[in-house]
């Protein structure tokens, strides 16, 4: 009973933590106000997290956490790019409802906080350090299974450098892109992408795209806006990216709501 009190405090603290920082920003918000607006002392907010750093950090892992989590649920499908363009509607929805993910977005543009756990740096090792592209499935790019394709695994040895492109991306926008690498590579193994001599055209402007849906919808969209223009998006992207003719074989809509199953109650 004591530990469940406990965590449903600390979850509080997070949503409260997540509120501020998306309003007001890393800077702007104070542990005071945290703990006013998640109806606790300070003294309980420090029995929880040592500092904002800490509090900050809560965030950005329930962030990922619940991104992690919806992109396995899209996985599965049978088809990459399918799972690929459903994450998308995901997150775009996400921005629009979830002020966790916004706040991630946010606290990942604001810099000085982090540590190179929530950077994708190679110190803290959780499970933003370096996203799926460390080491994943996602590490070698596109075309890393096709010889002399050009992508990231084309070394002269083979090596694998997942910094070689987007080494500058960072923060939450770190970890979507790390996400759309893997869903796209996992796409172009399946042979749902063109055969191109370089890899590196497809991923560079799908990344780019989805990193700048955040960017457009950070600020507030109607739930039918979002979804019309995420549509039109990949209504222009697909014939870009799928072999001739293909195109009109994947949804761009956003997928059916899934139905919720009630959680079991207390005999």
């Amino acid at each position: 009973m004591v530990q469940e009190r406990s965590e449903r405090t600390r979850g509080r603290l997070v949503e409260a933590g997540a509120g501020l920082f998306d309003r007001c920003g890393y800077a702007g918000a104070t542990l005071g106000e945290i703990a006013a607006a998640a109806g606790v002392t300070k003294g309980a907010l420090y029995f929880h997290f040592a500092s904002k750093e800490e509090l900050a950090r809560a965030v950005f892992e329930q962030a990922e956490r619940s991104l992690r989590s919806a992109c396995g649920d899209h996985r599965a499908v049978d088809s990459p790019l399918q799972a690929l363009i459903d994450a998308g509607y995901w997150l775009v929805d996400a921005l629009g409802t979830d002020p966790v993910v916004r706040a991630a977005f946010r606290l990942g543009r604001a810099g000085g906080w982090q540590t190179d756990h929530a950077t994708g740096g190679s110190g803290a090792g959780g499970p933003s350090a370096g996203g799926p592209s460390a080491g994943g499935p996602a590490a070698g790019g596109l075309g890393a299974g096709r010889p002399g394709s050009g992508g990231f695994g084309s070394g002269a040895a083979g090596a694998v450098d997942p910094r070689r492109v987007f080494a500058g991306v960072r923060g939450f926008h770190g970890v979507w892109a790390g996400v759309v690498r893997d869903l796209l590579a996992g796409a172009d193994r399946a042979g749902e992408l063109r055969a191109r001599s370089d890899g590196l055209g497809p991923e560079t402007l799908v990344v780019t795209a989805a990193c700048g849906l955040e960017v457009v919808f950070a600020d507030g969209c109607p739930a039918e806006e979002r979804a019309r223009r995420v549509g039109a998006l990949w209504d222009w992207l697909l014939p870009c990216l799928v072999p001739p003719g293909r195109a009109d074989g994947y949804r761009t809509r956003p997928p059916a709501p899934q139905p919720v199953t009630p959680a079991p109650q207390p005999v």
